[in-house]
């Protein structure tokens, strides 16, 4: 088990955060650059000292601030830390990168472990090369292999595929994925991109200048977010009025949101079709609703051309009250706000 609860320092605010991580439980820490994401993963890894708090794994003290004071250096935590640059040794091969750290807890022969583990990352036959020569996803396996060879008791991943292609990260995620899970050991991972969070995540926290605001499933952070804030972190690009509710406003994500009147599913948006674009697979289509407010929607089939009227569903949207915090309205009682009036025409 990891437990941290700290505070660190920073020049534009403190981070103040606490969190569990169970073995075999992947963690993953979502929010905006800056947020204070990496502040919490060096503090666990013994870079950052803490101004207050109290870090432990599997039982041991790495941090404590209170008396009696415990500082455990970095290379004794048997934390194991990857970040964007795998940080390969040049000089080895990748056999010798792997085995460099390993740890003399390691149970069973070295022969043994590096076979298995170097032929599920795939990379067996890459034993002998040089880093010079392997590929960017190839370093970034060898990286992974060489914490897990050193039988880390937690692995911190920060951001550790930017700049990869999404098949390659998809790959790697599943990978970290299942060996986590089959060595039973904790798996923090920083994320800027929410679909990357969710593919790794058993747990998904959304961090906020410093502030862990919500923790839970990663689907249901996104469909039922306890503040604005956090709705508009995972996505929520519009919020409009609810009718009859003073200063509460419905969050609309793009991606739920269905063609035409379905008020029993949700919240009827009409308006007009500023623009349209592919996205993927779908059409992204800006909706000026009758307040002159633009909503931007996700849809299967391509819309009508500009100017053309659209009817919209956004499905069991979630509220938020004048303070920013959710609230809890029946989607068939919330009703969008009734298209204005045409001026009467000049005589």
């Amino acid at each position: 088990m990891l437990r941290a609860d700290v505070e660190v320092d920073r020049r534009d605010f403190t981070v103040r955060a606490a969190m569990e991580v169970a073995p075999g439980e992947r963690l993953a820490l979502f929010g905006p650059s800056g947020a204070g994401k990496t502040t919490l993963l060096e503090a666990i890894a013994g870079l950052v000292q803490p101004r207050s708090g109290l870090i432990e794994l599997a039982g041991r003290t790495l941090t404590r601030t209170a008396a009696p004071r415990v500082a455990v250096p970095p290379w004794r935590r048997q934390v194991g830390l990857l970040r964007q640059d795998p940080g390969l040794f040049p000089h080895l091969s990748v056999r010798d990168n792997l085995t460099y750290a390993r740890s003399a807890r390691a149970a069973g022969p070295l022969g043994t472990e590096l076979a298995g583990l170097a032929a599920a990352l795939g990379i067996a036959d890459l034993l002998d090369a040089m880093p010079a020569r392997l590929s960017g996803g190839q370093q970034h396996r060898v990286g992974l292999g060489r914490l897990l060879l050193a039988h880390c008791g937690v692995l911190l991943l920060d951001e550790p595929y930017s700049g990869l292609d999404a098949a390659l990260r998809r790959i790697l995620t599943a990978l970290v994925v299942a060996l986590v899970t089959e060595r039973g050991i904790p798996a923090v991972l920083v994320a800027h991109e929410l679909a990357d969070a969710q593919a790794f995540a058993s747990q998904l926290a959304i961090i906020d200048k410093g502030a862990i605001v919500q923790t839970g499933a990663p689907d249901e952070i996104v469909l039922h977010p306890a503040v604005r804030r956090v709705a508009e972190l995972v996505g929520y690009l519009g919020f409009v009025p609810v009718a009859g509710r003073p200063g509460t406003v419905a969050g609309i994500h793009p991606d739920r949101v269905v063609p035409g009147a379905a008020p029993a599913r949700g919240l009827v948006l009409t308006g007009t079709i500023a623009a349209s674009r592919p996205a993927g697979a779908t059409f992204e289509v800006d909706l000026q609703c009758a307040d002159g407010q633009v909503i931007t929607c996700r849809l299967a089939d391509r819309p009508g051309p500009d100017g053309a009227s659209l009817s919209v569903t956004a499905l069991d949207p979630p509220c938020f009250g004048p303070d920013g915090s959710a609230v809890d309205l029946r989607a068939h009682a919330m009703a969008a706000p009734e298209p204005a009036a045409p001026e009467p025409a000049a005589p």
